[in-house]
């Protein structure tokens, strides 16, 4: 979406039509801050004049939509106009008065049921007719009778569950404590998604008891309480809610337990997140780029020129996304990233693989790719960024190869429980797969492919295969690599897999220090030799020099 470049009227004021402008919003608000509602006091507070809603989200830019804010209150507020920034005050001021505790002082839970007490504390229960397989659910709005008919959605089980989905007015919701007594605390994101304007995917949920065929009964939310309480905080009228009718409170007790303990671990995998992250990278991308001219437009000038102010944040998270994906799938030439046959990039614990997503991510993928966007021409940048994918898929195949392929690190034998082998019985664990273990665990793996990182930098920098002299340091692999640095690579490669550190079994001091999962201890194990808290070096240092003098080793 092309970015607004209309320029708003509030910045063509001359210094005496602000000051009076200043004045009649002053007077409009009767004095008061429009985001904190407390006074403005001339003498002290500096002030600013800001959009009430947002020119990107249809606010007009002329005094109705113009209001008066203490400059304290308006600093932080980014892209968020002054609506968002009063609702987002509200918030926080009632989660405060709810930590601050009753009476006796004692701290007081803030939840769905304290929102819907604060913001919409008039509610009622609404009347409920069932007629096979359709249900009436009637309420008064604005002093006149509503009802609204709906169908039964049948789901088998045991026992099966009646339900029905729809968008009922807040004044009809309760919160069912009983069920989810969970607080509500870190909302602010949420709140500002639904003000925004994005969807949620999928309802939240509700239950709703009656006698026979019909009566009366609170609607009790159970599920999706953020939601809720987000979408009540962004003024919106009604909830889009899923509403079980007669079902067993204490399946649904059970069901909650269940969703929040044995599948907690039940996730949105990170890998998927790249590829959607990337799907909408690209889409933006390609339109940005049949707009423009390839030799004048850059990656910078997509975020800077043609995004809104309000999205950029969002399409930089995206740009990782697609510089990561690309690498993990293979798009980056021919060569397939064989390093995904031993990550675990479904769940975010593996009792299998070696390497977790979220290792690989904050070690080869945030170490060695330019995550900036260049602000070279796309048809440059295009060529190098094209390189950097390539030759990361061929150090992480190295990589694979020297320490994980060709059955050095046994996927069958796993990594659960593998200290505890060690320690029942030192020889149980080969070798190559108790190095390969050890090199892939992310306290330990982050302080050594950084190092990697800088003995590539001097290679590459001392064979000077960077175009540009500044790249190696924020770009290790913006450069056309030949086969004879490769060969040199994997002897660093070869050189970290043979440390002495990988392999110990016998000293009980190195064995109780390698597993450590601090970043400060491997630190010091790795880059000085020495265990954590100890002065004698114990171990040669596995350090970027060290690597870079492996390459001349026959």
């Amino acid at each position: 979406m092309a970015e607004d470049q209309r320029q708003s009227k509030l910045d063509s004021l001359s210094q005496v039509e602000r000051q009076e402008l200043t004045e009649r919003l002053r007077k409009a608000q009767n004095g008061l801050c429009y985001i904190c509602q407390d006074v403005i006091n001339r003498q002290v507070h500096k002030t600013d004049i800001d959009h009430i809603i947002a020119l990107a989200l249809g606010g007009a830019d002329d005094e109705s939509n113009w209001a008066l804010a203490h400059d304290a209150c308006n600093r932080s507020k980014g892209t968020r106009d002054l609506q968002l920034q009063r609702i987002l005050h509200e918030f926080r001021k009632h989660v405060q008065e709810y930590a601050a505790g009753d009476a006796n002082g004692r701290e007081r839970s803030f939840t769905l049921h304290e929102a819907l007490q604060e913001l919409c504390p008039t509610r009622q229960e609404v009347g409920v007719v069932l007629d096979g397989d359709r249900i009436s659910v009637s309420w008064t709005e604005q002093g006149h009778p509503k009802t609204e008919v709906y169908p039964i959605l049948e789901e088998p089980g045991h026992p099966g569950a009646r339900s029905f989905v729809a968008r009922l007015p807040f004044g009809c919701l309760h919160h069912d404590h009983q069920i989810n007594p969970r607080s509500i605390v870190d909302l602010e994101p949420m709140i500002e998604e639904f003000y925004t304007g994005y969807p949620q995917l999928q309802p939240s949920l509700a239950t709703l008891t009656f006698d026979g065929s019909e009566g009366k009964a609170p609607v009790l939310v159970f599920d999706g309480q953020h939601k809720a309480a987000a979408q009540l905080y962004a003024r919106r009228d009604r909830l889009f809610v899923r509403v079980f009718v007669n079902y067993s409170r204490e399946r649904l007790k059970e069901t909650n337990y269940r969703a929040h303990t044995k599948l907690a671990q039940v996730h949105f995998p990170q890998l998927i997140n790249d590829r959607v992250g990337a799907d909408l990278l690209r889409e933006e991308f390609d339109r940005f780029v049949q707009g423009g001219e390839f030799g004048k437009i850059s990656e910078d000038s997509f975020f800077t020129k043609h995004l809104q102010r309000a999205q950029r944040g969002e399409y930089r998270k995206y740009f990782g996304n697609w510089l990561r994906y690309e690498v993990l799938i293979g798009k980056a030439g021919a060569e397939q990233n064989s390093i995904l046959n031993f990550t675990e990039t479904v769940m975010p614990r593996s009792i299998r693989n070696p390497l977790s997503y979220d290792t690989l991510q904050k070690t080869f993928l945030d170490l060695m790719i330019y995550t900036r966007p260049a602000r070279e021409p796309l048809d440059q940048t295009d060529r190098y960024r094209r390189l950097e994918k390539e030759n990361l898929v061929r150090l992480m195949n190295i990589f694979a190869e020297e320490v994980l392929a060709n059955g050095r690190f046994n996927l069958e034998l796993g990594i659960r429980r593998m200290e505890e082998r060690l320690a029942n019985d030192p020889q149980s664990v080969p070798d190559s797969h108790l190095r390969a273990y050890r090199l892939c665990r992310k306290a330990a793996m982050v302080i050594w492919t950084r190092e990697l990182k800088g003995a590539i930098q001097l290679l590459l920098g001392t064979k000077t295969r960077y175009k540009i002299a500044g790249w190696g340091e924020r770009r290790p692999l913006w450069a056309e690599i030949l086969d004879e640095d490769w060969q040199q690579v994997r002897k660093m490669i070869r050189a970290i897999r043979e440390h002495k550190v990988w392999g110990e079994r016998t000293n009980p001091d190195i064995v109780a220090a390698i597993s450590s999962t601090r970043q400060k201890d491997w630190n010091d194990i790795l880059l000085k030799g020495t265990l954590p808290g100890r002065q004698e070096q114990l171990l040669p240092p596995l350090d970027q020099n060290f690597m870079f003098r492996s390459i001349a080793q026959v």
